[in-house]
């Protein structure tokens, strides 16, 4: 059974190719979207920074389409498409979850200054083989005057006048994407929700086939409340057993990196506001 928002009248005929936002389903056929991905030879695809910098009617536009690294879903059924971004979800965090009640996110580009890279090194001793200079991080606002919605405006760095809208005191936190270093072949990703202050909020682990494995999960959530602005020391996240004790050095690492992806962001802020 397909359920749809109970105040929209939502009319979908078999040659619709596209859907507003207003029209998303609520539910999506998870299992019907994989069959459309498969016969689409399209891959499982983990990866929280790629599928996440976009809003869902853009995403459905590509999978019609076949553009930005989406398999095209050959259907003249608009409720396919939605199947198929549903099974694209399933196997990655959604960046909704992660940070509710926002009015805008802001998509950055961050890039690694040297001095990053030796904090990173020096400070919290990671290895220089497990950086990554480029991240994507997303930035979270309430705008005043503004409304948080579960369809959040979607903002990047060629958008000046709307990016001009999404002032400091506006901003409520952080979404960042890494990959667990050096944790079962490196193949595990960690989405963060971080706070200003460089807590983390929420935390979710997913394998390499997007399956989020509880006894991770468990241990993860132990880190939540865990970090602070400006420190490289290993999170403890207290607590025994395996998995913590096999998670605990590389989730430590991969969120002393996204944490320095953000400074990467908070120079670019202060040098885009400088005359404000």
């Amino acid at each position: 059974m397909r359920f749809f928002p109970s105040s929209i009248l939502v009319v979908l005929t078999l040659v619709a190719f596209a859907a507003e936002a207003r029209d998303r389903p609520l539910l999506g056929d998870v299992e019907n979207g994989k069959k459309l991905l498969k016969e689409a030879d399209a891959k499982v695809r983990v990866d929280g920074a790629w599928l996440n910098q976009f809003p869902d009617s853009q995403i459905l536009k590509m999978l019609e389409s076949g553009k930005g690294g989406f398999p095209e879903v050959e259907s003249d059924n608009v409720l396919d498409t939605w199947d198929a971004l549903a099974a694209l979800r399933a196997q990655n965090t959604n960046l909704r979850d992660l940070s509710d009640d926002v009015s805008h996110v802001y998509v950055a580009e961050t890039e690694l200054d040297v001095h990053a890279k030796k904090r990173l090194t020096d400070e919290a001793k990671i290895k220089a083989g497990a950086i990554e200079d480029k991240r994507r991080v997303f930035v979270t606002y309430v705008v005043e005057g503004t409304k948080a919605s579960d369809d959040p405006a979607f903002v990047n760095a060629r958008q000046a006048r709307k990016r001009d809208q999404l002032k400091k005191d506006f901003k409520k936190g952080y979404v960042v994407f890494v990959k667990l270093p050096g944790f079962r072949g490196g193949a595990y990703e960690v989405a963060f929700a971080i706070d200003t202050d460089i807590k983390i909020t929420d935390v979710v682990v997913r394998d390499a086939t997007g399956n989020a494995p509880a006894d991770l999960n468990q241990a993860a959530h132990r880190f939540v409340g865990k970090g602070a602005r400006g420190r490289y020391d290993s999170l403890k996240a207290g607590g025994a057993g395996k998995a913590i004790g096999e998670l605990q050095d590389p989730l430590s690492d991969a969120f002393l990196m996204a944490a320095e992806s953000i400074y990467m962001f908070e120079v670019d802020e202060r040098d885009y506001f400088a005359f404000d």
